[in-house]
């Protein structure tokens, strides 16, 4: 007993120096690569940390095993991400990750409950007695583990079988009683003399949950019920990350109210959006933009970083600070019913929070939000680098990062009680983690009592085409799923009926250069018609910003544009620099044009309606159908958004940089329709420069709902030195008739070191349709981005008599 009693000390002082040793290391590292720098004016000089970009990092010292790890470490770009990653895969390798969580203060938690035995049952494969949920620990399984594991998912019992596995459920109201020892006959791996049941024989236990919880969910109130008492105030935080800042000062139009608080965040990459909403806050008093950026990124912690940060920043603005909610939305969202009927909801059900959950069984939603696995946010990225074990104690849930806090969970929330401290630190590993913080935070508290589970919001889903997760692989190790762009075929999703039934308040995506008939319907059904100027001529245009000058790179392609537009016209000026160049989608479905506005040599200002000529021939004999579906279009460009299958460089520019991608649109005819199964036949394609064939691909059948096919070709990794004028072209074919291709696309490659080539391609990919010289005559183009658009413009800020942004 004494030499067991030595060792263990010695053991716990190695721990210690270990824990010891890599808290040096950390902070060694924290030091070394961050900086004090002092804020841009506004924000009265307080300081924000910035990495340094130290070429060395010291890394700690321990052998990394895990192939996750190894893998994450080898991708990183940066020395301090990979000291990062080191570090933190050390710590999960020794068993200093996770933290030790307090018990659950939840009504519905019980401490006596725990382990609280019902007997042994009989079991079958066929007929199981707890049939939610099922775990296999062949290593490690026990009391301690199946009850961890069926409790972090919510469920009321536990229970032990055939060594191995483990169940999850919450009836136990059909189930046979059998002798205590049909569940001795296996000892459970790794637990000593502890028994995990027997065959067709299982032992169940409580969680430690009295019930299973059943949601509360709010209700419609029809606008003439009277309210008691003032409405509440509403901080309404704008996560922004785009360019297309029309959109969110449209839906800022419809979503104001003098009594509430708007605080914009946007992403720490996106200068073009933050500089435009400067200029609405300067305006508007009770619109506030943060310049405590952080870069946001798809599934990244920094989301929920954010959103802690922006809730103790409004806190301390005087103007802000006694807000009682807290929602959030995107530039995609936008409002389907009146904002006043969203404001009475919430004030009737004032001190609830609103929380949309998964909506299926929370084991499998652990399971595929990846809450298994540590996650690490560097490098713009979410390594995945290890798996996770989660304390014995901790509930989880979730399902939408979009959330309706009240200031009490809010307050608490970023407070420096153990559970949200706790937790704060345990989330920046975890995907995604704004979509379940809240609910996880809700439900180990007081706060579980105080929820209503819906977030009042409508997601457009899709899942077979919103899956597709190529566009995720460069910013996380996981494949997400996001919610498609409303369009005219799923506007009826958000009629009014709809919308009043659930209740939800708001929809989302929306995007005007996709489809802006889908805004406007959602417009007209939240909005009074005489806040609306429904018969100016932009009132169906869309615009998004391409290019700002002093905001971004003026590329060598776009100043060929800007001198042959100048040739064009007639003048005989110099482009001296471009002011800025916008996408013009003038109506619904029309061709998207370009609108570039530049200053000359001599100081004249110039702007252009620019047309894109489409090169695309299809087979001079018309039959375009292969196995039964027709060829409808073909169309190239770059930066492909694979769930919408559009490309977002609208201007069409191929560079020897980019990934060509080309997209076939097809048509079942009546022979096909009933398949299902694909919406497109086998198709190949050649590349070729000239008469030289590059590379040919075969591309399977695809299933896409907008009937869709795709390939990608690297450019930059199959042409190298470009400088002379030749065209590329891709042609594709019918596999069965490999002698004559059925449609050819042509297109140029724009580089710095074939200039000399671009007036000519210029001349055959664009058409000047229309200019100005004068920004008096280009306040008169209605294609000019001078030109007024009462839907989204704010010049002036707040009206009273009309009681709009204005």
């Amino acid at each position: 007993m004494v030499l067991f009693s030595v060792n263990t000390k010695y053991r716990h002082y190695a721990i210690v120096i270990v824990l010891f040793f890599f808290l040096n290391v950390y902070l060694l590292y924290s030091a070394q690569n961050t900086v004090q720098v002092t804020k841009n004016a506004g924000d009265s000089g307080e300081s924000i940390q910035q990495p340094l970009s130290s070429k060395e990092v010291p890394l700690p010292s321990c052998e990394i095993t895990d192939d996750l790890a190894k893998s994450a470490i080898s991708r990183a770009t940066s020395s301090s991400c990979k000291a990062k990653l080191q570090l933190e895969a050390c710590q999960l390798k020794n068993g200093t990750f996770s933290e030790h969580f307090p018990e659950s203060q939840c009504s519905n938690h019980e401490n006596h409950l725990i382990d609280d035995r019902l007997g042994c049952y009989a079991d079958k494969k066929e007929a199981r007695v707890l049939t939610e949920f099922e775990y296999k620990f062949p290593k490690s399984n026990g009391k301690a583990t199946c009850r961890k594991n069926c409790y972090k998912a919510g469920f009321l019992y536990y229970g032990l079988e055939f060594g191995q596995e483990c169940f999850c459920g919450n009836d136990v109201a059909n189930a046979t009683i059998v002798e205590d020892v049909e569940c001795q006959a296996y000892k459970c791996p790794g637990s000593g003399d502890e028994f995990c049941g027997g065959f067709n024989a299982i032992e169940i236990f409580r969680t430690g949950l009295r019930s299973k919880v059943t949601a509360l969910k709010p209700k419609y109130l029809p606008p003439g019920e009277l309210l008691q008492g003032s409405p509440v105030k509403i901080l309404f935080l704008l996560q922004l990350n785009g360019r297309n800042e029309r959109q969110v000062k449209r839906f800022l139009k419809s979503i104001y109210l003098p009594n509430h608080y708007y605080y914009i965040h946007v992403d720490k990459r996106q200068n073009y959006m933050f500089s435009e909403m400067e200029k609405v806050a300067e305006k508007v008093p009770n619109i506030h933009i943060t310049t405590n950026r952080f870069s946001t990124i798809w599934g990244g912690a920094s989301l929920l970083q954010m959103f802690e940060q922006v809730i103790k920043d409004s806190m301390q603005i005087e103007q802000f600070k006694d807000w009682d909610y807290i929602f959030n939305f995107s530039e995609s969202d936008y409002p389907i019913l009146p904002i006043e009927d969203f404001e009475r909801l919430i004030t009737v059900n004032k001190g609830k929070s609103f929380l949309a959950s998964h909506g299926y069984n929370t084991g499998k939603f652990i399971q595929k939000q990846g809450f298994e696995f540590v996650f690490s946010e560097c490098d713009q990225r979410m390594f995945r680098i290890g798996k996770r074990d989660f304390p014995s104690n901790l509930r989880i849930d979730g399902g939408s990062d979009w959330v309706g806090i009240h200031r009490n969970l809010a307050e608490y929330s970023i407070s420096d009680d153990e559970l949200p401290k706790k937790l704060r630190k345990t989330f920046e590993s975890i995907l995604l983690p704004l979509e379940s913080f809240y609910h996880t935070l809700s439900f180990n508290s007081k706060f579980c009592d105080d929820l209503m589970m819906s977030n009042l919001r409508l997601t457009n889903w899709y899942r077979k085409q919103g899956c597709r997760c190529a566009s995720l692989k460069q910013i996380v190790d996981w494949c997400g799923c996001s919610p498609l762009v409303f369009r005219e075929e799923t506007m009826k999703k958000f009629e009014f009926q709809k919308a009043i039934s659930k209740p939800t308040y708001f929809a989302r995506k929306f995007d005007s250069m996709v489809d802006i008939e889908s805004i406007e319907a959602a417009e007209l059904q939240s909005m009074s018609p005489d806040k609306l100027e429904l018969n100016h001529p932009t009132y169906h245009f869309a615009f998004a910003n391409i290019f700002k000058n002093g905001i971004d790179e003026e590329k060598v392609h776009f100043k060929s544009l800007a001198n042959y537009a100048l040739e064009s016209s007639g003048s005989s000026q110099k482009s001296q620099k471009i002011v800025r160049i916008d996408a013009l989608r003038a109506y619904h479905n029309a061709q998207i044009e370009i609108v570039m506005k530049l200053e000359t040599t001599s100081g004249a200002d110039f702007e252009f309606l620019i047309h894109r000529k489409s090169h695309v021939k299809f087979s001079d004999n018309n039959n375009l159908e292969v196995n039964g579906y027709l060829l409808k279009e073909m169309t190239y460009g770059t930066k492909f958004e694979w769930k919408e299958e559009i490309c977002r460089e609208y201007m069409g520019f191929v560079t020897d940089k980019d990934i060509l991608h080309t997209r076939l649109e097809w048509q079942a005819t009546e022979r096909v329709k009933k398949n299902g199964d694909k919406t497109s036949p086998e198709m190949i394609f050649k590349y070729r420069k000239e008469d030289k064939i590059l590379e040919k691909t075969s591309v399977k059948p695809y299933d896409s709902v907008f009937g869709g096919q795709f390939d990608s070709w690297n450019v930059g990794k199959k042409l190298s030195n470009i400088t002379t004028c030749d065209s590329f072209f891709v042609d594709v074919f019918n596999p069965s008739a490999p002698e004559s291709s059925l449609a050819t696309l042509r297109f140029p490659v724009y580089t710095e070191q074939n200039v000399e080539c671009h007036v000519d391609y210029l001349r055959e990919f664009f058409e000047i349709v229309d200019f100005c010289s004068s920004e008096e005559a280009c306040q008169e183009k209605v294609w000019s981005a001078t030109y007024p658009d009462p839907k989204s413009d704010i010049l002036v800020g707040y009206d009273s008599d009309t009681k709009t942004l204005r």
